[in-house]
């Protein structure tokens, strides 16, 4: 279902609700009876009818605060005590056996940012500090940390650097993805590029691929400002030779992806993509118009003139409120060709309106992108169905 506004907006109703599924009563009261164990006093029923009364007019990360500030009245009045019972209210620590896709519950998010919110002073710091190395080996204390860089940035620096070297991977994980220059929902930090890269020298070589993701992600973040940093440390790491050889590749991909996606030739010819590629482009194809709710067909034949790697990207040309576009980018193929090579391309495009992207009726244009280079551009015309 969709909805038309003002200038064409084309938006899609809500359906799904994460912050739902994630805090309810159920996580609540999972919080709750891990308090109630470890601080007997506990009011659990007035704690969760204060919370679950506050949710429905609140947002996700709004809910965490909710429950954080809430605390207050209801935990030891003493910070260190207050600290201790949160401690002691947490779970079993996650698996430390695995290496990926272990998150934990979200609602041991709880903890830490009770920790950021009342612990970020200078009286309470090694208190706070410690208690977030405790809830990141729960749920990741990525978020929590960061007022303590902001506002202790030398202290919150070193204790990283301790957590870089952890035997527990959730730790380690916390010295990178804590110290991302764009976080989603972080706070911003300021952090140097030089210290940022020093702390992702220690934990590239990581056997964990929770840790390497997130420190290819921690690149692909400085590469949008800084991207010679970024093929640099890639470079070093590379002569090191202290990661695995595949791991490494991994990184570096995921690591560029967004400079691949901005056509950068430096990042390009690092993955092994000539940037003159040699190709001739036939038969491209695609409706002139496609109403909301359909899909776009898009084909094309391309003809490999080299011995080559290809990088192949269609790239999407969206229409914004304002008139101007904003580019999308979408994969299509990732490989290597001889001379004399045919390869089909096809893609259907889906153009539903979702709550994360609205869609405006006009003028939208494709084209394909083959190791950055641009070619074969069509228009088309977005209509209301």
């Amino acid at each position: 279902m969709s909805t038309k506004t003002a200038n064409n907006k084309i938006t899609a109703g809500k359906s799904f609700s994460l912050k739902d599924r994630l805090f309810n009563a159920d996580t609540v009261d999972l919080l709750a009876q891990g308090l109630s164990r470890a601080y007997p006093d506990f009011k659990s029923k007035a704690y969760q009818a204060e919370v679950l009364r506050q949710f429905q007019s609140l947002e996700l990360k709004a809910c965490i605060e909710c429950m954080a500030d809430a605390l207050v009245d209801y935990l030891p009045k003493n910070y260190s005590q207050a600290a201790k019972v949160l401690k002691q209210a947490l779970p079993e620590p996650l698996d430390p056996s695995l290496s990926d896709d272990d998150f934990g519950d979200f609602i041991w998010s709880v903890p830490s940012e009770f920790a950021a919110r009342q612990g970020c002073t200078d009286k309470r710091l090694k208190t706070s500090l410690a208690l977030l190395k405790e809830t990141t080996k729960r749920f990741s204390a990525e978020f929590a940390i960061r007022p303590f860089l902001k506002t202790f940035p030398d202290a919150t620096y070193k204790f990283l650097e301790g957590c870089a070297q952890d035997k527990n991977y959730h730790v380690r994980r916390l010295a990178s993805e804590g110290i991302r220059p764009n976080l989603p929902w972080g706070l911003k930090i300021g952090l140097s590029t030089a210290k940022t890269i020093a702390m992702l020298n220690t934990l590239h070589a990581d056997r964990t691929r929770f840790v390497t993701r997130s420190v290819a992600n921690n690149l692909n973040d400085i590469s949008k400002t800084d991207p010679e940093a970024v093929l640099d440390a890639l470079d070093r790491w590379r002569a090191s030779d202290q990661q695995e050889v595949s791991e490494l590749e991994w990184m570096t991909k995921h690591a560029l992806r967004g400079l691949i996606k901005a056509d950068h030739p430096q990042a390009l010819l690092a993955l092994g993509y000539p940037i003159k590629p040699g190709f001739k482009l036939s038969e491209v194809k695609v409706a002139e118009t496609v109403s909301t709710g359909d899909s776009l067909e898009w084909s094309a034949t391309l003809t490999s003139t080299a011995r080559q790697k290809l990088k192949v990207l269609l790239r999407v040309y969206f229409l914004k409120a304002n008139g101007t576009h904003s580019a999308k980018v979408f994969a299509l193929k990732d490989r290597s060709v001889d001379t004399g090579d045919v390869v089909a391309l096809k893609k259907r495009l889906p153009f539903k309106p979702m709550t994360t992207r609205a869609l405006y009726s006009g003028e939208h244009h494709v084209e394909l992108v083959v190791n950055g280079v641009a070619c074969g551009r069509k228009t088309f015309i977005l209509i209301e169905k």
